[in-house]
């Protein structure tokens, strides 16, 4: 496998909560780390039958009915 990095932008919302989950990972996670784990885990979410059946609006608000943080539609 070859591997090739990625470079995107971030808001300052989705900057602050990466920093914050690395001050709260186990020792020596890095930022790819992290984000290769979230993204599995999102990808985990999205192929279970009834959440793949959702439209992106019907998703987004899914999301945003989970948990206590700020809105997905906010973060995106």
């Amino acid at each position: 496998m070859i591997l090739k990095s990625i470079t995107f932008r971030c808001t300052t919302a989705q900057r602050t909560r990466l920093e914050n989950a690395l001050r709260l990972s186990q020792p020596g996670k890095n930022r790819t780390a992290l984000i290769a784990t979230a993204l599995e885990e999102f990808l985990a979410f999205a192929e279970q039958e009834h959440i793949a059946a959702l439209d992106l609006f019907e998703l987004v608000a899914r999301i945003d009915s989970t948990g206590s943080q700020a809105a997905f539609s906010q973060q995106a």
